[in-house]
C-alpha cells in the first residue's frame, strides 16, 4: 500500500498480528527530504480488519527518516523519547508495556481501554513495537534559558492543575457531606414513621380486643329476670366529710374504708409470702440474669422515662414527653395513653386507677376501664413538689408526700381531685424526700432529708414512729415488703 502523495519519501508503518483487530497503519510524518506540496503534512490512516490466517510475526519498515509523534495513552509520555518497551493492544491503543502490565494487575486482567464491554487482556495478546528512531532535539530547548523557560511553563501548568484538582476535591467533599446529612435525616424520619406505625397498630389491636365480637340474640331467647351491674372499683363510695381538709385527722367513713381493705388483704398476705419465698430466685440465679428486651412505647421525641410502676401484668410509665402510658405485658400492647399539662415526676397504678404527680404540686387521676377516662385533675399543693405519690389499695384514695413535710390523702368527686386530710409532725423545717405505703393501706412511711423515716398510722391518725440509722443523708427510696 502506498499513499497518494510522494510515496517514495513518506514513511510506512505496517503491523499484522493473529486474531486481532490491528491491521494496517500508515503514518505520514515530517521528513527532512520531503519536497511535496504539503511539507509538514501529518496524517494517520488506521484500517481495522480481522485476519484469521495472518502470520504470527509482525513487520515494521520505514521508507525514510521520520519523527514519531505518538504518545503513551496511559501516561501521556511521548513514545519517541522513552527507552522502554512499547506495545499495542488488540483494541488499537499504544502504551508503555510496564505501565500496562501494572494496570492489568490492578483491575484483574481487564482491558483498561474497554471499560464498557470489559474485555479480558493478557500479556501474550500484546503486540510489541520495535523502533530505534532517535528524535531530533526540540528547537525550543537548544539553550539553557529556553530550557528554564520550558520548565517554568510546565511547572506553572502543573501548579494550576493541582489547584483545580484541590478545588474539585473540596467540592466533592462538600457534596458528600450534604449527601450524608440528607441520608441521616432520611433514616431518622423513617425510624420515627416506623415507631408511629407500630403505635397505630398496637392501638388498633387494643381497640379490636376491647370491642370484641358483636352479641347475637335470638327471638326465642328469654330475657334475664334481673340484670346486675357491677360498680367499677375506681368509683368512690359516697362518704360524708366536712368541708376543707382535716389536719392530722381523717373522716370516720374514710377510715372505715381503709380498715375494710386491711381486713381483706391482711389474711391473704401470709400464704402469699410463703408462695413468693418458694419461688424467689437465689443469689447465683440473680447473677445470671441478662437483659432480654427493650420496650419503647413513648413518643420518638421523649428523651427519658422519669417514673415507672407495676400492678399485676400492667406497667405504667411517665416520660418527659408529658405522656403517661399503660402497657400490658401479657398482650404486649399499649392499653391507654394519658397526657399531662406538665412533665410528670411520679406515677402509680392500682387496679384500674392511675395517678401521676408533678413538681409543681399537680395531681392527675385516670381510670383504665373501657377506653380510659379522667377521674380528676387539680393543683393540690401550690408551689410545692410532690416527692412521692401512690394509689391506696382500695383504689379510692391517693396518698402523697410533699417536699414541705406533709403527707396528704386525696380523693376525687365530680371530675375533681379533692384534698381530704393533711398529716404533719410537730417539728418545723422537716422536708420529705421519698415515701411508700404499706401493702395493707393503713401505714405510710415518709423519708426525710436528714435520714429519718416517719411512719404515719391512718387508723389511729397519728405519727406511729420515727426511725433513723446511719448518717444525716437524705432518704431517696422506701419500700415495704409483703
Amino acid at each position: 500500500w502506498r499513499p497518494p502523495r510522494s510515496p517514495s519519501r513518506l514513511p510506512a508503518f505496517f503491523i499484522s498480528a493473529p486474531h486481532c483487530a490491528l491491521g494496517l497503519l500508515w503514518i505520514l510524518s515530517t521528513s527532512t527530504n520531503h519536497q511535496g506540496p504539503c511539507p509538514r503534512a501529518s496524517e494517520i490512516l488506521y484500517c481495522c480488519n480481522r485476519w484469521p490466517n495472518a502470520s504470527p510475526n509482525f513487520l515494521l519498515f520505514f521508507s525514510g527518516p521520520v519523527t514519531m509523534s505518538l504518545t503513551c495513552e496511559l501516561s501521556g509520555e511521548p513514545i519517541a523519547t522513552t527507552k522502554e518497551t512499547v506495545v499495542a493492544t488488540p483494541s488499537g491503543h499504544i502504551c508503555i508495556k510496564r505501565l500496562l502490565l501494572q494496570k492489568l494487575a490492578e483491575n484483574g486482567g481487564m482491558d483498561p481501554f474497554e471499560a464498557i464491554r470489559e474485555r479480558p487482556l493478557s500479556e501474550d495478546q500484546l503486540i510489541e513495537l520495535q523502533t530505534k528512531l532517535e528524535p531530533p532535539p526540540r528547537p525550543q530547548v537548544t539553550s539553557l534559558p529556553n530550557l528554564l523557560q520550558m520548565i517554568q511553563t510546565e511547572y506553572d501548568a502543573l501548579v494550576l492543575e493541582l489547584f483545580d484538582t484541590r478545588k474539585a476535591l473540596e467540592d466533592t467533599r462538600r457534596e458528600l457531606s450534604q449527601a450524608l446529612y440528607q441520608n441521616d435525616a432520611a433514616v431518622r424520619v423513617v425510624a420515627r414513621l416506623s415507631m408511629e406505625r407500630d403505635a397505630a397498630r398496637q392501638e388498633l389491636e387494643r381497640w379490636n380486643a376491647s370491642a370484641g365480637p358483636a352479641p347475637t340474640t335470638t327471638p326465642d331467647a328469654e330475657a334475664p329476670a334481673e340484670e346486675t351491674v357491677e360498680e367499677p372499683k375506681s368509683k368512690r363510695r359516697k362518704v360524708e366529710r366536712p368541708e376543707g381538709p382535716l389536719q392530722n385527722d381523717l373522716p370516720e367513713g374514710d377510715v372505715q374504708v381503709m380498715v375494710d381493705t386491711w381486713q381483706e388483704l391482711n389474711p391473704a398476705r401470709k400464704p402469699k409470702i410463703k408462695a413468693m419465698a418458694a419461688q424467689a430466685p437465689s443469689a447465683e440465679m440473680l447473677g445470671t440474669y441478662q437483659k432480654t428486651d427493650t420496650k419503647n412505647w413513648h413518643k420518638s421525641t421523649c428523651r427519658s422515662v422519669i417514673a415507672m410502676a407495676q400492678y399485676e401484668d400492667r406497667v405504667v410509665t411517665a416520660g418527659k414527653d408529658k405522656q403517661v402510658v399503660v402497657y400490658s405485658n401479657e398482650s404486649e400492647v399499649v392499653e391507654q395513653t394519658f397526657s399531662m399539662k406538665t412533665v410528670p415526676t411520679g406515677v402509680d397504678i392500682c387496679q384500674s386507677v392511675v395517678v401521676a404527680s408533678s413538681a409543681k404540686g399537680h395531681l392527675s387521676v385516670w381510670s383504665t376501664e373501657g377506653e380510659g377516662s379522667s377521674l380528676g385533675d387539680a393543683s393540690i399543693v401550690e408551689r410545692t413538689e410532690i416527692v412521692h405519690v401512690q394509689v391506696h389499695p382500695s383504689a379510692q384514695y391517693v396518698c402523697a408526700a410533699t417536699a414541705d413535710g406533709r403527707v396528704i390523702v386525696c380523693g376525687w368527686e365530680d371530675g375533681k381531685v379533692v384534698l381530704i386530710a393533711e398529716f404533719k409532725g410537730s417539728e418545723d423545717g422537716v422536708e420529705y424526700t421519698s415515701g411508700a405505703m404499706h401493702p395493707d393501706g393503713l401505714l405510710y412511711a415518709a423519708g426525710t432529708s436528714t435520714g429519718a423515716i416517719h411512719v404515719w398510722d391512718f387508723k389511729n391518725k397519728q405519727l406511729a414512729g420515727n426511725m433513723k440509722e446511719g448518717d444525716d443523708s437524705a432518704v431517696k427510696t422506701i419500700s415495704f415488703s409483703e
